[in-house]
């Protein structure tokens, strides 16, 4: 019998961003995925900046920009016969793609093949137990947690596991989620498509050209061209009617010649990597939290990939459930703070479902009209401006029960993601989002002078996850934008989570209500002083 606190089923990004956020914060945790090794080729492409503010907290940053390069710069996106061909509409110029205004950490370019293989890595190094070509054998619930069976592939020798959560990463069709018998929403299969990841010796027109991505609206096909980290090697996914043609059609010959065809180049000499099929579907899970299982990743929600969120909202998912797992299992936080990621990341999923589904119907399928909603928000409010309400944020009333704000133009609002004001701490530049860590953070204005003593009184009742900081002691805030910026007054106050999200906000100095809202917050009545 092996014990361990969360056992994770599942080696994709959800599943790997999970097991690095717990061995971070020293949560012992077991991975198992059926798979030898991580992704070998790019398949999905970047790490938005989003994703990336909650890598930068753990200190993936700098690998992750490494593995990609700074392609962002000049990336494209085309709508277009072939790469080379006759252009219908250009979604996004080269150079247009500038997040600076409302993120101050950078995008990666990196393949989702060396996106993975840096998740495994630091897993592995921060002391998670990680095993590829592992099954799940079985696994029943056993008191207040769960006993699973899991299998070495290639010795055959089995183990049992014991372990108080398990999260769900196994994919789209999770046989833990229909283990559970959590049911799914969406439009379900919207196509099948043949994956082909190729390269050619005597070069491809997009070389040297950045990260670009071509959505082909060919008369012989509907699909998608995007280039890799190699500049030679690029991928294109081909939508089949599988009523009339079946994958076993696509072997490399009739997949060189659709590359010939995506790009434009009927000689291109092509040398073909990896042919896969795969669906593209819209399912929402009606629940992501069953007592001690969570479901994350494609488990949770599957999209197609018209947008880019896929990974990204997997990858969050795995952050999210991570900081809440390690506040509870630590005893810093109650039961509850686990149903809130429900709460909060459910509505997230929906509302990026429906984006690239609408997406998917601009780009790519004109003829699919009956598939678009009415998506409230747009892409970059969606991507970096989503709202979180849950039983654990002061939610301030009344609420507009908007979805989404502009993240060029954040509140402060409890709920919403916090603001970038530029800072200087210890002499050097920085903004709250490097502030952020494993507990939560109590930015305090420079005359809010009642603040450290109430923080110290609420620590004297025992492991509290909390940090402050003030400005004009352990800050400056050289353009005095901070207390606008966040929406208080300069004695005011701002509770901040370990995602960079808002919890609860003083507006003036009265510390009163601090102890109602880190008890809101960590789901848990604090005792003593």
């Amino acid at each position: 019998m092996t014990h361990t606190s969360v056992l994770v089923v599942g080696g994709g990004l959800s599943g790997l961003t999970t097991a690095v956020m717990l061995a971070t914060r020293g949560i012992p945790c077991l991975l198992v995925e059926r798979h030898a090794g991580v992704a070998r080729h790019p398949r999905a492409r970047s790490v938005n900046v989003r994703t990336m503010e909650l890598m930068r907290s753990v200190g993936l940053e700098a690998p992750l920009v490494a593995a990609g390069d700074d392609r962002f710069a000049d990336f494209s996106i085309v709508i277009a016969e072939s790469v080379t061909g006759r252009v219908h509409r250009t979604l996004l110029q080269p150079g247009q793609f500038d997040t600076r205004a409302v993120s101050p950490a950078p995008h990666s370019a990196a393949g989702q093949d060396r996106v993975e293989a840096i998740l495994k890595r630091t897993a592995e190094e921060r002391g998670a137990d990680v095993r590829y070509a592992t099954e799940l054998v079985d696994l029943r619930q056993d008191g207040e947690g769960w006993t699973a069976v899991i299998r070495d592939l290639g010795s055959g020798i089995e183990q049992t596991v014991a372990a108080p959560y398990v999260v769900a990463a196994d994919g789209g069709r999770s046989s833990l989620r229909q283990r559970l018998g959590i049911r799914v929403s969406g439009h379900g299969t919207l196509s099948h498509n043949i994956g082909v990841v190729f390269e050619s010796a005597a070069g491809l027109p997009t070389a040297g050209r950045g990260l670009a991505l071509f959505y082909l609206q060919n008369p012989g096909f509907t699909g998608a061209y995007v280039t890799t980290d190699e500049p030679n090697r690029a991928l294109i996914s081909v939508e089949y009617d599988p009523r009339v043609q079946d994958v076993a059609d696509f072997d490399e010959a009739r997949c060189a010649a659709l590359v010939r065809a995506a790009v434009g180049i009927d000689d291109l000499p092509v040398r073909i990597l990896e042919i896969a099929s795969w669906e593209m579907a819209t399912r929402v899970a009606e629940r992501l939290v069953a007592g001690r299982m969570l479901l994350v990743g494609d488990a949770a929600h599957t999209m197609p990939p018209t947008g880019g969120l896929g990974g990204q909202t997997a990858m969050q998912d795995g952050f999210d459930v991570a900081w809440k797992l390690a506040m509870v299992l630590r005893g810093q936080a109650g039961p509850g703070l686990i149903e809130t990621y429900e709460a909060e990341r459910l509505p997230v999923a929906r509302l990026t479902v429906a984006l690239q589904t609408d997406n998917y119907v601009r780009r790519m399928r004109p003829d699919r009209a009956d598939l678009l909603s009415s998506v409230p928000c747009d892409y970059v409010e969606v991507a970096l401006g989503y709202r979180l309400r849950s039983a654990a944020i002061s939610i301030e009333e009344p609420d507009d029960g908007e979805l989404c704000e502009d993240p060029v133009s954040p509140s402060g609002r409890p709920g919403t993601r916090m603001p970038q004001t530029p800072l200087r701490r210890a002499g050097m530049p920085c903004t709250p989002w490097d502030l952020i860590g494993e507990g939560f953070l109590l930015m305090v204005g420079p005359e809010g002078v009642a603040w450290p003593e109430a923080v110290e009184r609420l620590g004297r009742a025992g492991d509290l996850p909390l940090r402050l900081m003030r400005l004009g002691e352990d800050l400056e805030d050289p353009d005095g934008r901070w207390a606008d910026d966040f929406g208080v007054a300069p004695d005011g106050a701002v509770l901040i989570r370990p995602d960079g999200y808002v919890a609860w906000r003083a507006r003036t100095g009265d510390p009163s209500d601090l102890r109602p809202a880190l008890e809101r917050a960590l789901c848990r009545t604090l005792d003593g002083a």
